[in-house]
């Protein structure tokens, strides 16, 4: 006869086994039961017949539904939908209100655009840019906040946008989407034919250069900061520009730079003139035919006048004209 201890270890060895075991069943059913596979938030909707059958999707069709889905999480987030929200509880219907809330822009822009279209006085149409500008603000400022998502048609109708800002003369309340078009490398749409750093610089430079010529309100109210903001960004991603259009920026920022001047602080003066006369003789490096070369002799006159411009010293001397280099 077994012992009462013997007993004991006995029933405690048969429980731990039955433990071992039920938990081997468990991590076996587990292991083999089919999970369901989550499906891409860009995959399209596929037709149904009125059979029941799936129709098959033209593959320009699947082309437009992914572009579209592919946007639709930032023009979402500058309406103020609550994404994280909508991912616990993603369905059909919110996949369709996604693609319907990108084309809608996407359309808005057309539809806007077939209006500019119709006018003829270019001062009508800046004046309808400026109109029409604060409905696109929301989401202007959402695509700006959600950052660079792969690339879409939703870029393009970013850049024509900031366009209109720059066009209107709003050049500091383009800054912020200027930044964000060079920095991801957004695209201009063909219209344009110019790369997004080239329509900047020019676009900007030469409201600049028709501010200062202006002179009195004009070249006041020109935000002057933006200029080397727009240095620094083409500086940063490593812009190729045609000489010409950079020659322009260098020319603006010598304007800007003069304009700031204190009339009354010789000091001031001199050492803005200093600084001119340098940005004045590298936009002539790149264009002979920039517009600077009656400043620059200006300059150089008060400059020895001064004192501050010794006749060895390279500012001294106008650099040599250079021709184009070829394409």
């Amino acid at each position: 006869m077994k012992s009462v201890a013997a007993l004991a270890r006995e029933k405690a060895e048969a429980r731990k086994q039955a433990e071992v075991e039920a938990a081997t069943q468990a991590a076996e059913k587990e292991r083999t039961r089919k999970k369901p596979r989550p499906v891409p938030a860009f995959m399209p909707e596929v037709a149904v017949e009125a059979s029941g059958r799936p129709r098959m999707v033209s593959a320009a069709a699947q082309r437009k539904a992914f572009l579209i889905a592919a946007s639709a999480g930032r023009v979402l987030a500058a309406s103020g939908v609550d994404l994280l929200a909508m991912g616990d509880n993603d369905n059909g219907a919110n996949q369709r209100e996604r693609e319907s809330a990108a084309a809608k822009v996407m359309l808005q822009l057309q539809e806007d655009q077939r209006r500019l279209k119709e006018i003829q006085s270019i001062e009508r149409k800046i004046a309808l840019k400026a109109e029409l500008l604060p409905g696109y603000a929301g989401w202007i400022d959402g695509m700006i906040k959600a950052g660079k998502a792969s690339a879409s048609p939703l870029d393009q109708v970013f850049t024509a946008l900031m366009a209109w800002r720059i066009d209107t003369g709003d050049i500091k309340g383009a800054m912020p989407m200027i930044e964000h078009a060079l920095l991801n490398g957004l695209a201009m749409p063909d219209r344009f034919k110019r790369e997004t750093p080239a329509f900047v610089v020019e676009q900007v430079s030469e409201a600049a250069i028709r501010a200062y010529e202006a002179g009195e309100d004009a070249a006041r109210a020109f935000p002057a900061a933006v200029l080397p903001a727009i240095e620094d960004l083409i500086d940063l991603v490593d812009a190729d520009i045609h000489d010409e259009i950079t020659a322009k920026l260098h020319r603006a920022l010598g304007m800007a730079i003069l304009a700031g001047a204190k009339e009354d602080d010789a000091d001031d003066l001199t050492a803005r003139q200093g600084q001119a006369l340098r940005c004045y003789q590298r936009a002539l490096q790149l264009d002979e035919k920039v517009g600077v070369k009656k400043p620059i002799t200006q300059l150089q006159s008060a400059l020895k006048k001064a004192g501050a411009l010794p006749e060895n010293s390279p500012e001294a001397q106008t650099p040599p004209e250079q021709g184009g280099a070829g394409a």
